[in-house]
């Protein structure tokens, strides 16, 4: 749907655009084709095949007029359907170009809200869905290089989970126990490389990357000298729990120096940041394993391991007492 891009056109880690993979992208297709116009065998869309989809995926991305799409959808098929089967195609195809929840697919449950689309360009709607502007402070809060994917949930005890939504992008989920990650970074190149022709807001796609990159460093996943193998190995858990095919280039977004951490270089996603470092900062562990990797306060771990080891030695010491005094009581 966006290609071929010149393999000198270049990936945010620097990589060729041939290193693009789409097959989470096409199982993310073929699940909405099958969730809409495969439904009641396309009883409720105009269009009942993936070629004529594709042709109007491709209207829309050059801008046109939401009536007008609507009266070629209509011609298409010889103009008997009614305006709501048309919508339903419509709003398919916006929901395929754009990866948000636009439209409601009927005898479908969504446990978010759906975005209701209708009467103007596709692009100005995507705008209108990610122009709020960042409201919390941010001037005290810092994205310390050990702040990533590893650290939530080996740390904060937040599990990351992932969606094909990406309005759910760094949402918190389930009482603040469970965060939200658009893994589908081949989709956020393509948008990337589009430029101008992309009817993201300017800049969204790359931004997302860039959370990827913060939460996924290429230096971690990708076994780079120096990381651990207890890294490497717990980035292949959240992929191996998910219900989806995951985005091959997840983890392959490069990786983010100290001045690109700052989150006056955040616009859409800033907000969305600050509450999840909050959390993070103030989650406390719950187990063994959390507190052997919770180096958040060095002073502190250190005073927490020091006295469990006294007072383990002062238990193994104190039986050990116990056991001579009874075998010379005995003797």
């Amino acid at each position: 749907l966006w290609g071929p891009f010149h393999p000198r056109q270049r990936l945010l880690n620097g990589e060729s655009s041939g290193e693009l993979h789409h097959s989470a992208y096409h199982e993310y297709y073929e699940r909405q084709w099958s969730l809409t116009a495969a439904n009641c065998d396309g009883k409720f869309v105009a269009l009942k095949n993936p070629e004529d989809l594709n042709e109007l995926i491709k209207k829309l991305q050059r801008d046109e007029a939401y009536e007008d799409l609507i009266l070629e959808i209509q011609g298409a098929c010889g103009g008997g359907d009614t305006d709501e089967l048309c919508r339903t195609s419509l709003d398919l195809a916006a929901r395929l170009l754009l990866m948000m929840r636009i439209g409601k697919p009927q005898n479908h449950f969504s446990h978010r809200p759906c975005q209701i689309w209708s009467h103007e360009p596709l692009r100005n709607f995507a705008s209108r869905c990610f122009a709020e502007t960042p409201k919390m402070s941010f001037e005290d809060v810092k994205l310390p290089k050990s702040f990533n994917g590893w650290s939530l949930e080996t740390t904060g005890g937040i599990e990351i989970i992932f969606t094909n939504d990406l309005m759910d992008h760094l949402l918190l989920t389930e009482d603040d126990s469970k965060v939200c990650v658009f893994h589908y970074a081949s989709f956020l190149e393509c948008h990337r490389l589009q430029g101008y022709k992309s009817l993201l807001p300017t800049g969204l796609a790359e931004e997302t990357l860039r959370t990827l990159a913060l939460l996924f460093p290429q230096s971690i996943t990708q076994g780079a000298r120096g990381s651990k193998t207890t890294k490497l190995s717990w980035f292949r858990r959240p992929r191996d729990r998910a219900a989806c095919t995951v985005d091959e280039r997840l983890g392959r977004c490069g990786n983010l120096h100290a001045e690109a951490r700052e989150l006056k270089n955040f616009k859409f996603w800033r907000d969305r940041i600050v509450i999840l470092k909050q959390v993070y900062d103030e989650a406390s562990p719950r187990t063994l394993s959390q507190f052997w990797y919770d180096r958040r306060n060095g002073v502190q771990w250190y005073t927490f391991w020091a006295a469990l080891l006294v007072l383990f030695f002062t238990v193994v010491f104190g039986v050990l007492q116990c056991v001579e005094g009874g075998y010379e009581a005995w003797h």
